[in-house]
C-alpha cells in the first residue's frame, strides 16, 4: 500500500509498505479520507525521533476491510472513523495517512449515515481534544456516561470562553458546549473570539457574542458581557492568548484548558486562574513518550474515550443519521497523498498559528486556512 512515512531531511515521502494485519481486537479499514491536524507537520519536521519510515497521520475515515479474530460488534464493510498517533511520539505507534489502516475496535467511531467521509475525518482528534478540554480538565459533567464525575452548584447559566472559536478545536468545543445544561437545568453562555469574517458563522452555532481578538478591548468587552467568565478553552495557547483570557474571568477566578504546554506565556496571568495543558494521546490508554516526557497509561482517560465516541456514534437525538455535534466545514485538497506535504503541510505550517497566513499563496486551495479542515481524499 502507498503511505506517507518519515524520511531523513525532516520530511516525509510516498512509499509502498506492507497492508498491515490487525491483531485479535483491532480492525483494518481502507482509508477513503483523512483530515489534517498541525501536529502532523509539526512532528515532520521537528520529529519525535530519528527513525525513517513511521507512518504520519491523526485522522482517518473509511470502510472495515477486516476485523480480528475477537472483534464483536463490527463488520467488514462498516464505515468508520478513528484516531491514530502517527509519529508524533517518541516511542512506535501506527500512522493513519496511508490506503490501509489499523484501529483498535473500541477506539473507532461509527460513520452515521448521512455523513461524508470527508466530514468524519474531522472529528476524531480535535473533537475528543474539545471533550478532554470540557469534561475532564475544566471539570463540567459531560452529556455522556463518563468515568469522570464532578460537583457542581451553579444557580444560573454559567460562562464560558472558547477562544479561536473558528478553529477545528474551537467549532468542536462551541459544538459541544450548547448542548449543555447544568444540574439545574441551565444552559451555559458561550462567548468566543475569532476573525470578523467568521463572526456570523459562530453566532449561527447558538455563540452568545464574538470578539474580535485582534482588538485590545476585547477582553474587558468581554468581561462586561457576560459578567465574569467561569470556563475557557484556549484553543492555540500560544503567546500572550492565556493571559487575556485570564483578564476575562469573575473575581473568583478559575481554569483555562490550555493545548500547548510552553508556548504560551505565564506573565500576566492572573494567579487565581489555573491554564490546565493536556495531551490528547492521553486518551488512547497507552504510555507513551510525548515532548520529552512520559504519558502514564491512563484506564479512565481510555474508558473516557471509548464513552465519548460511543457518544459520537449513537449520533443525534433528533436524527441518528447525523452526529451529535456539526463536522467541521472541510477544504477538499487535491492530489491525495501525494501532495500532502506540498501543499497541505505548507498550509500548516511548523511554528505558530499567526504564521501560517505567511505561507498561503498561489491556487485557491492554498488561501490561508481559517474556519475549515483540510482533507485529503485517498482510496
Amino acid at each position: 500500500m502507498k503511505a506517507l512515512v518519515t524520511a531523513a531531511g525532516n520530511t516525509a515521502l510516498i512509499k509502498d509498505i506492507p497492508i498491515p494485519e490487525p491483531g485479535p481486537k483491532e480492525i483494518l479499514i481502507k482509508v477513503h479520507c483523512v483530515a489534517l491536524n498541525p501536529v502532523d507537520s509539526l512532528y515532520v519536521v521537528h520529529p519525535a525521533d530519528q527513525t525513517p519510515g513511521r507512518v504520519v497521520g491523526s485522522d482517518v475515515a473509511g470502510t472495515i476491510e477486516k476485523i480480528g479474530t475477537e472483534v464483536a460488534g463490527w463488520d467488514v464493510g462498516d464505515r468508520v472513523a478513528g484516531l491514530l498517533q502517527g509519529a508524533t511520539s517518541g516511542n512506535p505507534r501506527p500512522g493513519g495517512f496511508a490506503e490501509y489502516a489499523i484501529l483498535e475496535e473500541d477506539l473507532a467511531v461509527k460513520i452515521p449515515e448521512r455523513v461524508s467521509f470527508a466530514e468524519a475525518a474531522t472529528f476524531p482528534l480535535c473533537s475528543l481534544t474539545a471533550a478532554q478540554a470540557l469534561f475532564i480538565r475544566l471539570e463540567i459533567n459531560a452529556p455522556f456516561a463518563s468515568p469522570f464525575q464532578f460537583q457542581e452548584t451553579f444557580e444560573s447559566s454559567p460562562s464560558i470562553l472558547v477562544y479561536s472559536g473558528a478553529t477545528s478545536l474551537g467549532l468542536f468545543t462551541i459544538g459541544l458546549a450548547r448542548n449543555l445544561r447544568t444540574s439545574g437545568g441551565y444552559p451555559y453562555r458561550i462567548f468566543a473570539t475569532a476573525s470578523p469574517k467568521n463572526h456570523d458563522k459562530l453566532l449561527a452555532l447558538g455563540v452568545e457574542a464574538v470578539y474580535d481578538y485582534r482588538s485590545p478591548a476585547w477582553p474587558e468587552r468581554l468581561r462586561n458581557a457576560s459578567g465574569g467568565i467561569s470556563y475557557a478553552v484556549d484553543c492555540i495557547s500560544e503567546d500572550d492568548s492565556t493571559a487575556l483570557i485570564s483578564q476575562t474571568f469573575v473575581e473568583g477566578g478559575g481554569k483555562i484548558a490550555v493545548i500547548r504546554k510552553s508556548a504560551w506565556r505565564k506573565e500576566g496571568v492572573r494567579q487565581n486562574v489555573i491554564p490546565l495543558y493536556g495531551a490528547a494521546w492521553s486518551g488512547l490508554g497507552h504510555e507513551i513518550l510525548y515532548n520529552d516526557e512520559t504519558l502514564a497509561a491512563s484506564p479512565s482517560w481510555r474508558a473516557f474515550t471509548v464513552a465519548f465516541f460511543k457518544y459520537l456514534s449513537a449520533g443525534s437525538l433528533e436524527d441518528s443519521s447525523k452526529f451529535p455535534i456539526p463536522p467541521n466545514p472541510v477544504r477538499i485538497m487535491p492530489g491525495g497523498l501525494e501532495r500532502m506535504v506540498e501543499d497541505g503541510f505548507t498550509l500548516l505550517g511548523s511554528g505558530k498559528v499567526n504564521e501560517r497566513i505567511l505561507n498561503a499563496s498561489g491556487p485557491d486551495w492554498m488561501r490561508p486556512i481559517s474556519g475549515e479542515k483540510l482533507v485529503y481524499k485517498v482510496l
